[in-house]
């Protein structure tokens, strides 16, 4: 009790919201507004606020309907504004648009953007989902550090024609349109040039390149054409402040003033919920009871998914310099050797040993569905398979005994298991899991260790993770997105995981050329198939969304099929809400 009292000591004293402003309560801080290291969910929910995309998913997501945004139009083979072979998009500038700082957007800030989205190429950010497509490679950086691409190549692909950019891809690449509209980046040359950030020019571009996330000019500032402009940012405060955007293209915001405050403690934001302080706050499934009990909160639950859950990594060979996380570093039962799970055995008497069951019924509170693998196929409309296996603890024993020839069974193991230490779920895995291994061998030490989420994801990037639990959820709504960042070796987590599989890497390349539909899903259930051969990472359960809101908050429909335009993370967009006085 003494603890909880000190987290709502240490809050800072906010007055109760008015009617103009919204106040969210969140369990990670916002940790970048540049629109080329976004790789976060808080970052990415802010950020659709602040910049926005050409284009924008219409009404009909099944089919991949899409609705002009800042292009005036959508490039179609029947307007012109696609090549018949599918390779040249023409996107004709929409006039009139103002960036916050008043500068009118042009074509060649569009132009700029996705240039700069690409050739900085942020430790682990977002440029290989432009890379690939335009320029065919994952990376702008060979493994050696040496630069893969050039400027010239990059600067024919992505040029202006009049009123229009027109892009250039490699080859046809079907989910183009998709990944357009999901990733709101267009930002203000000018603007950023001032800041310090890339002039846009050839002759600067290297400096530019692989830039530290950390040190980014625009970090902290933000200059894009969206609804909202950043008043203030402060890491020491944990909280951003955005304010509305008076000469928005579409007319001016109901809200005036969002402010984002990052909160440890999940107690003290279920209390800024329920006392009004917080229009809307970050809990667990657990906590939602408690919500819903509170007279003037609204939990909006059984909302659609894209996420596949806490998604437990198996690190193929950590860095073993000087790190605790492998303990002594050899199988002596005093910790684990580098590539402790490269072997099949250990990976696979892991999935067996889980308990997912009592994952689900109290973590999760009966909410999920049982995972199989990295592809939810039931949220594209497509039926599951079984998954890998379940709480089997007589075949999880016979795995661990085969691991390392009976070294591991006779020796045991001490090793860390981290987490992102604001996630209940990824705390209940890891906490179910220590205590499975626990009971089938005594000498089996997983200790679970909460990690601050920037800390979590640079050691991973590092390979210094033997073991670690994150969340997934797609950059776009196409299966080619699970594929590559969960499968392929140049994707974000295998680069983590040390794995690679020339199978996959190849099924993953073909799939997302394939324009009929049948022939792609195919290729995915082979990938699916293949995943569960190898086994790289396990999953547990695909989560059911939920959010929770004050009432007299307008905007939202519990019957949406997604809370925000880009039909991706159930982030709140903001332009369409507004309050009612209390």
């Amino acid at each position: 009790m003494t603890s909880l009292l000190f987290a709502l000591l240490a809050l800072p004293l906010w007055a109760a919201p008015s009617s103009d402003s919204f106040i969210s309560a969140d369990a990670d801080r916002v940790f970048t507004f540049d629109p080329a290291a976004l790789y976060d969910r808080q970052s990415f929910a802010v950020a659709l606020n602040l910049f926005e995309p050409l284009v924008v998913f219409g009404t009909d997501t099944a089919k991949s309907s899409f609705r002009p945004f800042l292009s005036m139009e959508v490039p179609t083979r029947e307007n012109g504004l696609l090549s018949k072979d599918g390779t040249v998009y023409a996107f004709p500038i929409r006039k009139g648009v103002r960036f916050h700082d008043g500068g009118e957007l042009t074509p060649e800030d569009v132009r700029y953007s996705i240039l700069r989205f690409m050739l900085q190429d942020r430790p682990g950010g977002p440029a290989a989902i432009l890379l690939k497509p335009i320029l065919g490679v994952y990376s702008t950086r060979k493994p050696d550090g040496a630069l893969a691409v050039r400027f010239e190549d990059a600067d024919k692909a992505v040029r202006v024609e009049e009123e229009k950019v027109v892009i250039t891809l490699k080859e046809p690449y079907e989910p183009f349109l998709s990944l357009l509209a999901s990733w709101p980046f267009i930002l203000s040359k000018k603007f950023a040039a001032a800041q310090g950030d890339w002039d846009g020019t050839q002759a600067s571009w290297e400096r530019f390149n692989g830039l530290e996330p950390r040190t980014a000019p625009l970090r902290r500032r933000a200059c894009g054409t969206g609804p909202y402009r950043v008043e203030t940012s402060s890491t020491a405060e944990n909280r951003a402040v955005l304010t509305r955007h008076d000469a928005y293209w579409r007319g001016p915001a109901p809200l005036k003033t969002l402010v984002f405050h990052q909160v440890d403690c999940e107690f003290a934001r279920l209390s800024m919920l329920q006392t009004g302080d917080a229009d809307t706050a970050d809990l667990s499934r657990s906590s939602l009871k408690d919500a819903a009990a509170e007279p003037g909160v609204l939990v909006l639950d059984d909302l659609p998914s894209s996420s596949v859950g806490p998604v437990l990594f198996f690190n193929f060979k950590a860095d073993a310099k000087d790190n605790p996380a492998l303990g002594s570093g050899r199988l002596d039962g005093k910790g684990i050797p580098p590539d402790f799970f490269s072997d099949p055995d250990v990976r696979r008497g892991f999935a067996c040993a889980f308990d997912y069951d009592l994952l689900l019924n109290y973590a999760l509170r009966g909410k999920g569905q049982r995972a199989e693998g990295p592809f939810p196929f039931k949220a594209f409309g497509l039926p599951a398979g079984a998954p890998v296996c379940g709480h089997e603890p007589e075949k999880a024993r016979e795995h661990l005994k085969r691991a390392f020839k009976g070294a591991l069974w006779k020796k045991g193991f001490q090793a860390e298991l981290a987490y992102n230490a604001n996630d209940s779920v990824a705390q209940a895995v890891a906490e179910i899991l220590s205590t499975a291994l626990r009971e089938l061998n005594g000498a089996f030490s997983l200790n679970p260790k909460p990690t601050w989420k920037s800390t979590l994801e640079r050691e991973s990037l590092r390979r210094r993770l033997p073991l670690f639990i994150s969340g997934f959820e797609p950059d776009y709504p196409d299966l080619h997105s699970y594929a590559f960042s969960l499968l392929h070796s140049a994707g974000p987590f295998p680069l983590a995981q040390g794995y690679s599989n020339p199978k996959a890497d190849a099924l993953v390349d073909s799939a997302v050329r394939l324009s009929d539909e049948a022939a792609r899903l195919k290729a995915y259930a082979k990938l699916q198939a293949l995943y569960k051969k190898d086994l790289p990472q396990l999953y547990f359960h695909y989560p059911v969304a939920y959010r929770t809101v004050r009432e007299g908050v307008s905007g939202l429909r519990k019957d949406d099929k997604r809370l925000d335009p880009f039909n991706l993370h159930n982030a709140f967009y903001f332009y369409r809400m507004s309050k009612e006085p209390r």
